[in-house]
């Protein structure tokens, strides 16, 4: 056993168990704190006790001096007065100097001596008959009084004089201070003793289980959990070492429990994904093939520009594949079909429909030998009805499509326009605003669509330099700016205008930045499709038309 602890609380590691972690960092962070505290409360109580101690004794002892000294003044002038009687009756002065300096010679703590001789009865006032003074100091006096008396034959005695002496309590504090010295020190060393001895029982039976407790505690926290503190006591430091190895060994049994948990559930994981990654590669694998098959579909740029003076197109699915497609179908004498369509979802079903309308679309084409735009329209109304009629049952399922079709007639210098839920917007060179031609408020393959209705076919001439635009809602809704906006007409149609100059070729860029710019960090939340082109009549003699007249719409057949 030593000092500085129990040997019955020392702390073991159970064995087979290699450090996670070490508690010496907590150990040293509050290894001495608590014992100087509990020290310095101890002197200071201690210290206070002694100081009051001292105090009270100070004044007692000083007491039983000022009161021995006073009794010993009382006596002096009682000798003395006693003593000068035959001199005063006789006012010999130097007799009474003489006995007054051979006081103050013999008794240092004498200050003043006063003799007066009585005169008609009052002693005391007046000249005194003999008085001799020293310096006082700075202690405090004490004054004494006393009658001279002289005794005749007859032993009758009678008043002839007053002594009045101021004695210092210098003499009497100096012995107060010489009296306290041996009781200071006794009791110094007796709270010194008293601080040591309880300091030391303190230590071994409070502060020292305590730091190990303490130490213990911080290598759990650090992550050894086989830390455990042998105990063979049973007071409160024993119950409290009961109770930390009960709860190190329930942190251990569930940390080992715990570990042997992750570390399956790690394998499981590790095992799932690694499945998820063959499923996930096959997916994307799928998807990019399906990609291809998707583009498959879209008609060649490089046919189209063959075709028409410019060519801007912009297509982007919000996933790999979309449900956004363009049209280009060439025709006899030098007409051609071009459009866009916006088929329900996105994604795989998206790409899905894309297909599906596609195809539909080719056999309702060679059902419409005048390709009248709006009869195109209205057959691929009824058809992606009757396609997708089997899935009608369920009321989840809802599928068609928006579209913009236009027939381009350069041999008669105008094209023919029909829309459902799209429409055509027109820019002539050096204007100021953007026509648009509307389609019809319909759209095509839904359960709300009208089976039965007649779309409208609008005219619209074609001139050098004019511009025409089909595009799907996607670039419309795109949500952008600070405020989460979407694109808009007024922003598309500023667009338009502000790039009506440049090379149609070169709008696809500047287009694709002033959305990027507009979108921000913003995810794409629709596939979009863009297509611009520009065509001049074949006929010279087709005259420019205004952009009123270009917007206007009315059945006409081609």
């Amino acid at each position: 056993m030593s000092v500085t602890g129990w040997d019955d609380t020392e702390s073991y590691t159970l064995r087979g168990a290699g450090p996670r972690g070490s508690g010496d960092g907590v150990a040293r962070a509050g290894g001495s704190s608590l014992l100087t505290r509990v020290i310095l409360m101890i002197v200071g109580s201690t210290l206070l006790v002694g100081l009051i101690a001292m105090g009270v004794s100070s004044v007692l002892v000083g007491r039983q001096q000022r009161d021995a000294l006073t009794h010993r003044a009382t006596l002096v002038g009682t000798l003395q007065a006693s003593a000068m009687g035959q001199a005063v009756w006789e006012f010999d002065t130097r007799a009474v100097e003489a006995m007054i300096r051979g006081l103050m010679a013999e008794d240092p703590a004498v200050r003043s001596v006063k003799v007066w001789a009585a005169t008609g009865g009052r002693g005391g006032h007046g000249e005194p008959l003999v008085e001799l003074d020293r310096p006082a100091g700075r202690a405090e006096l004490a004054t004494v009084e006393r009658k001279i008396h002289m005794s005749d034959s007859s032993g009758e005695r009678t008043m002839v004089g007053l002594l009045r002496m101021t004695y210092s309590l210098e003499e009497a504090e100096s012995a107060t201070l010489t009296a306290l010295a041996p009781m200071a020190g006794l009791v110094f060393f007796s709270l010194l003793a008293v601080i040591g001895m309880i300091s030391v029982l303190l230590n071994r039976l409070v502060l020292a289980p305590l730091a190990r407790l303490t130490r213990s505690a911080g290598a759990i926290a650090a992550g050894d959990y086989r830390v455990r503190l042998r105990n063979s006591r049973s007071d409160e430091i024993g119950q409290l070492t009961v109770a930390f190895n009960h709860m190190a060994e329930t942190v251990h049994d569930y940390t080992e429990r715990l570990e042997q948990r992750v570390a399956e559930r790690t394998e499981e994981l590790r095992q799932s994904n690694e499945q998820l990654a063959v499923v996930n590669r096959q997916v994307m694998d799928s998807i990019q093939y399906a990609s291809l098959l998707q583009s498959a579909i879209l008609p060649d740029e490089r046919e189209m520009a063959r075709r028409l003076e410019g060519l801007c197109v912009l297509w982007r699915p919000r996933d790999v594949v979309g449900g956004d497609f363009h049209i280009f179908r060439e025709l006899e004498d030098g007409r051609f079909l071009i459009g866009v369509a916006d088929c329900s979802g996105h994604g795989v079903p998206g790409a899905f429909m894309t297909m599906t309308v596609s195809a539909i679309l080719d056999h309702v084409l060679s059902e419409t030998p005048d390709s009248d735009p709006a009869a195109i329209l209205g057959g691929l109304n009824r058809m992606v009805r009757a396609a997708l009629a089997r899935g009608r049952d369920n009321p989840r399922f809802d599928n068609g499509l928006d579209i913009g079709l236009c027939l381009v007639r350069p041999d008669q210098g105008d094209l023919l326009f029909a829309g459902g839920r799209i429409g055509l917007h027109i820019v002539d060179p050096g204007a100021d605003e953007v026509g648009e031609v509307k389609g019809d408020a319909q759209s095509l393959g839904y359960r709300r669509s009208d089976i039965g209705h007649r779309f409208t076919t609008h005219r619209v001439e074609l001139a050098p330099g004019r511009s025409f635009y089909l595009t799907t809602d996607g670039f419309l809704d795109q949500a952008g700016g600070a405020r989460g906006f979407g694109f808009g007409n007024r922003r598309f149609s500023t667009m338009l205008l502000e790039h009506a100059t440049i090379p149609m070729a070169e709008r696809r860029a500047a287009f694709a930045q002033a959305l990027a710019e507009h979108q921000g960090e913003r995810a794409q939340r629709d596939d979009i499709t863009l297509v611009g082109f520009t065509v001049s009549p074949t006929n010279s003699a087709s005259a420019m038309v205004t952009l009123a007249d270009a917007s206007s719409s009315h059945p006409v057949h081609p």
